[in-house]
């Protein structure tokens, strides 16, 4: 192990955490051109993928050690369910870094109900005095973090990501389309019952208005996600793309089991049964228990700077995200060379692609055998409805 990793796990809480990036907080980083990447905010705050995906193609458990990209910590809560022996969490932007050490420090002193309450799935007047309690488990600069901003704690941190306040401003144009019936479209138990409300709902109005919502000048203007659609094809129509996903995915899924699809409608979780595995009564003992036997470091840095160090066979999986829609050419070739450098033996990859997931170049695809069937399955069933997968073992 390098210095510079060894550095990053030095102080010791609870968890391990990385201490002040080297990068001033304020820096923006170019990942790809026309892609600046702001590191002085969260970008992500909540779990906007479907960690059931990486949990089904990764087959973690005791003894295997996870790379996994940070973003809004979700996924790597979620994971750590699974028993793996040690996680190594990375993100750019310390303020991710930031919020996931603080979403540990709660979930390993708050009870279900609290720590619902704290992150701001259900209502409460006392999250600033909770933060007080959870503040001394947490780094300086986490601290300084979060003192200069209190007021995104009094709000609920799950939704205060710029993805996530791109979601309550458009929650608010939606408003415009539920006299069509969203609002009974979440309320549905029986499939075949919501199939034919969808068909009744699928109006020329409605689908201007969701096209239009779904333009990428849109989510340009709101979201503060520098990259989701750059590598996309330019006569690619994002907008009937998504709006298509998310049709095909209702008629074959309950929306009000879809976590990901009330975040964007509704700008919240409104079905408590449907919350991912890390906030969820069915599994929060279990997260819990896992995060009490995994080694978790977390650390701010450069992906591929991380795995470098880390060197060859470190890793029995990978949950890389969707990182690889936002480099440029040279950095995707290069992510994925350091990727399965870094793999032991049969090591398990989940790598999502936004829309589209580029193709990896002639030498990596033939280390990696890759599951056809579950990355149909997964870009199929998969809550985000707008990722593309490789999955697959590394040879």
């Amino acid at each position: 192990m390098t210095r510079s990793v060894a550095r990053a796990l030095i102080e010791r809480l609870p968890w391990s955490a990385a201490p002040a990036p080297a990068a001033p907080v304020h820096e923006q980083q170019e990942l790809a051109p026309g892609v600046v990447w702001t590191n002085n905010d969260v970008i992500f705050s909540a779990c906007n993928e479907d960690t059931g995906c990486e949990i089904r193609a990764l087959r973690l458990g005791p003894g295997k050690k996870l790379f996994c990209v940070t973003a809004g910590g979700g996924r790597v809560l979620s994971l750590l369910g699974e028993r793996p022996r040690e996680v190594w969490a990375v993100d750019l932007n310390p303020c991710q870094t930031y919020l996931l050490e603080l979403k540990v420090a709660a979930l390993r002193a708050l009870e279900h109900d609290a720590y619902l309450r704290f992150l701001g799935v259900r209502p409460s007047a006392t999250r600033l005095a909770t933060y007080e309690l959870l503040r001394p488990q947490l780094t300086p600069a986490a601290r300084s973090f979060f003192d200069a901003g209190s007021d995104r704690i009094a709000r609920g941190l799950i939704y205060q990501g710029r993805l996530e306040r791109f979601f309550s401003k458009l929650a608010i144009v939606l408003r415009l389309v539920r006299p069509f019936g969203l609002d009974t479209l979440f309320g549905f138990t029986d499939l075949s019952e919501q199939r034919r409300f969808l068909q009744r709902l699928d109006t020329p109005l409605f689908r201007a208005v969701a096209h239009t919502v779904l333009r990428r000048e849109c989510f340009k203007y709101f979201s503060g996600d520098p990259g989701f659609y750059k590598h996309l094809p330019e006569d690619l129509p994002l907008h009937r793309r998504i709006y298509d996903n998310i049709v095909r995915h209702l008629g074959n899924h309950l929306a009000r089991e879809n976590h990901v699809l009330a975040l964007a409608i509704f700008g919240k979780y409104i079905n408590e049964a449907a919350l991912p595995q890390y906030l969820n009564a069915a599994t929060y003992a279990r997260v819990r228990a896992g995060l009490a036997e995994t080694r978790l470091n977390i650390i701010t840095g450069r992906v591929d700077e991380v795995l470098a160090q880390a060197g060859p066979d470190s890793f029995d999986a990978f949950s890389l995200s969707d990182i690889c829609s936002y480099l440029h050419d040279d950095a995707f070739d290069h992510l994925y060379d350091l990727v399965f450098d870094a793999a032991r033996p049969a090591a398990r990859m989940v790598s999502r692609g936004c829309i589209v997931h580029r193709e990896l170049k002639p030498p990596q695809a033939r280390r990696l055998r890759r599951d056809q069937t579950m990355e149909h399955q997964f870009a199929f069933h998969d809550f985000s409805m707008v990722h593309q997968f490789v999955v697959g073992e590394i040879a």
